[in-house]
């Protein structure tokens, strides 16, 4: 960066200063915004008129979204002393009415997440030597998608998750990603769930195996009401029309509805990007490329429903034009004060973690990206940073005896009605908006985009030997090694040059995303979303995992040799189209 680029973005970060930011937040805390609501439209209403106000142009979209909204729910324990939990069932759970499901109960230990890393897995630890068919499972963790699954492929009718702590926090079980089409719909769970706390769940896991012990069953009813349908929710998005010529845009998004108050999930990431949409609009001169900003309804009780209606409705125009994009969840929460587990794709990590040092001082680690928040567009082939941003240091969390949970930077309120006020930050809500403000900056005023596909082959790579080794002697993907020290040899000569021209570099750069972005994060078509359950690094290729354990000569050995084939074929034939993007570009400089 020059020095007139420093000055530019030093006097756009001057203008982030949470006077708009934090009044959003407070008046957040008086609306309960569950999607299709009454108060989630007041939210909405909000933002809309600031904008307004400020002269920002902002449209009010009204999508009908597919959502399940969760309501009274129960768990009845029969035996000597018969006892009534309440309790609280997980969107696309299945409705029992108050009928309820009766049935034996049997425990399935498992084990609570440790952090943002592992809280997408399912951690069951075995069925032991018990018939799950027709029964009400009893296991630890929160009902998400992938522990769904493996309960229910178990034969299980219910299941009775115990939460890590003496909240119960709301979750969502489906793994459909958005709204259902006629080749998921069938996917929906067919278990009729309910969440306890952990006092409770420990108490049902001691009468579990007393019961089991004497030789006795212990009848449990799961009851179970939710209300499921299409639902006309509000979707405000700006567009900040940049100042060069160019289609592309910089997309900033973040969630507008919320489990109860839901301060720092999201209330706080609302309030961010509406002061960034006005501070942005303010020095719109300045930038390159336009900015979008957009507030998703139907995460919480649709799987992503709001982000995932806009990637379809607009799917060409972002597989054309989007260059980045960035999610904007629970930053700026109480005692969240570094930056650990931030989610962003190989190619965008070198430049998140110079964005973090330069506006904090800190230095950063990240992961690859979970298959969750509202990263919708990893099918569409658009490379992106940020899921959560800062949050609580190890150590505090081990003090203060906090479990593993997705948001609020760590406070263990995620999820419940105590994700109230006092749960943002105001000064690190401020320090984390210079933080977004800086991303989004660069991404719009840089000449070259700063994608480093370097970092995604060398990702790539390292995912290639471990399945190489779980492999050898049953496939071969030697081919799939060559063709990535071939490209990263493109791409090592691509940046060298200098007679590149900026336009030609970025549109070479976007289009490998493309390829890249679903080769490494997506299985389905680029206009389709894969499920919510967590994606392998280069998924086609993920067989080679489990091929070794498998009979030589057996069929299952036969398909899952196919699956590498066709994998293979895939990998190969993305890798070949990306080096010939930069080898083209190299051949015509100077014609």
């Amino acid at each position: 960066m020059n020095e007139e680029t420093i000055c530019q973005e030093k006097q756009f970060l001057e203008k982030v200063t949470g006077n708009v930011a934090w009044p959003l937040v407070e008046q957040f805390a008086t609306l309960n915004r569950e999607s299709g609501s009454i108060d989630e439209k007041k939210a909405s209403d909000y933002i809309v008129e600031k904008c307004r106000a400020a002269g920002v142009p902002v449209t009010l979209y009204n999508p009908k979204l597919y959502l399940s909204l969760p309501r009274e729910t129960k768990v009845k324990v029969g035996g000597e002393e018969p006892v009534e939990l309440v309790g609280k069932t997980p969107a696309f759970s299945v409705s029992t009415g108050d009928t309820g499901i009766t049935g034996k109960l049997v425990y399935l230990p498992s084990q609570f997440a440790q952090g943002g890393g592992d809280l997408f897995d399912s951690l069951l630890e075995g069925e032991g030597h018990v018939d799950l068919t027709g029964t009400i499972v009893l296991t630890e963790g929160f009902p998400l998608p992938q522990k769904m699954k493996d309960v229910q492929e178990k034969g299980a009718v219910a299941a009775v998750f115990i939460h890590p702590g003496e909240r119960i926090h709301e979750m969502i079980c489906t793994p459909i990603w958005g709204a259902p089409d006629l080749d998921n719909k069938d996917q929906r769970p067919t278990l009729a769930v309910a969440s306890v706390n952990r006092s409770d769940g420990e108490k049902l896991i001691a009468a579990a195996k007393k019961a089991q012990a004497a030789g006795n069953e212990l009848a449990v009813t799961v009851i179970t009401n939710l209300e499921e349908g299409l639902y006309t929710c509000p979707l405000p998005v700006v567009t900040i029309q940049g100042n060069g010529d160019t289609e592309e845009f910089v997309l900033l998004h973040g969630h507008l509805d919320s489990w109860h108050y839901g301060i720092g999930d999201n209330a706080v990431g609302c309030g961010a990007m509406l002061e960034l949409a006005l501070a942005l609009y303010e020095h719109r001169d300045r930038l390159k490329r336009s900015v979008r900003i957009a507030w998703w309804p139907g995460h919480s009780t649709g799987r992503y429903a709001g982000s995932t209606w806009y990637a379809d409705q607009f799917g060409v125009e972002l597989a054309e034009n989007c260059v980045a994009q960035v999610n904007c969840d629970s930053p700026g929460c109480r005692w969240a004060t570094v930056f650990e587990e931030v989610s962003w794709t190989a190619e965008l990590a070198g430049f998140t973690q110079q964005v973090i040092k330069d506006m904090t001082g800190l230095s950063s680690t990240g992961e690859r990206p979970p298959r969750a928040g509202d990263w919708s567009f990893n099918n569409l082939g658009i490379s992106g940073t940020l899921m959560l941003s800062s949050t609580i240091p190890d150590d505090l969390r081990k003090e203060k005896g906090y479990y593993g949970v997705g948001g609020c930077g760590g406070n263990i309120e995620w999820h419940t009605e105590a994700d109230t006020l006092e749960v943002a930050d105001k000064e690190l809500l401020i320090r984390d908006m210079k933080v977004y403000g800086a991303l989004i900056w660069r991404l719009a005023t840089m000449e070259v985009l700063p994608l480093d596909f370097r970092a995604t082959i060398a990702d790539m790579h390292a995912a290639l030997g471990e399945y190489a080794t779980a492999a050898k002697g049953h496939f071969d993907l030697n081919p799939v090694e060559d063709e990535l020290q071939k490209l990263n040899a493109c791409l090592d000569n691509l940046m060298a040059r200098s007679d590149i021209s900026a336009t030609a570099l970025n549109q070479a750069l976007v289009k490998l995303s493309r390829i890249l972005m679903p080769l490494h994060f997506a299985r389905d078509g680029q206009f389709r979303q894969d499920p919510a359950l967590q994606v392998p690094p280069l998924p086609d290729l993920a067989a080679a995992n489990q091929i070794a354990g498998l009979p030589e000569g057996s069929l299952d050995h036969y398909f899952a040799l196919t699956s590498l084939i066709r994998g293979r074929n895939r990998v190969i034939y993305g890798l070949r189209e990306a080096q010939l993007i930069v080898e083209e570009l190299l051949g015509t400089v100077g014609k």
